[in-house]
């Protein structure tokens, strides 16, 4: 196995493992969001059972601590999506890097693949030319005293 044919496999286990944490990283952006989904379905819920008094006094207290809740969440949604985006060029540069990687193992073998075709041309070619100085030699009329020794 090449030198080549390990970095890759270390780079590409490098790049699954990146992969997998910006997998986490929209899994946590994605929980933020139904929460933040979720508070506003509440929200419209308690809207609706606004009519009583007791709730009239509360739903004051409540909204507030709501509003205070949807702008940490809003923050922690701002946070993770810019840290999903920076996972995302981590990952892109991952990639880039493989790719370099293979392209110079591609590169590599077919270098190898024409030294081996070289090499075998080479062998032909001599072949070919010593037959063919084989089939002059007995054509030439010089030879043909030799030939009947």
């Amino acid at each position: 196995m090449s030198k080549l044919a390990n970095i890759i496999r270390l780079r590409k286990w490098e790049l699954d493992e990146k992969r997998r944490r910006l997998a986490d990283l929209q899994g946590e952006r994605e929980e933020i969001v139904s929460a933040i989904d979720a508070m506003e379905a509440e929200v419209i819920e308690q809207s609706r059972n606004s009519g009583l008094e007791v709730s009239a006094v509360a739903i004051g207290a409540y909204m507030e601590g709501v509003r205070i809740r949807q702008d940490q969440l809003s923050q922690m949604l701002a946070a993770k999506e810019r840290e999903v985006s920076k996972h995302q060029d981590i990952v892109a540069e991952g990639f880039r890097e493989l790719k370099t990687f293979e392209i110079a193992q591609s590169r590599e073998k077919a270098r190898v693949v024409a030294a081996e075709a070289k090499v075998e041309q080479d062998a032909f070619d001599e072949l070919g030319i010593q037959n063919h100085a084989r089939e002059e030699a007995l054509a030439d009329p010089r030879y043909v005293n030799m030939r009947r020794r």
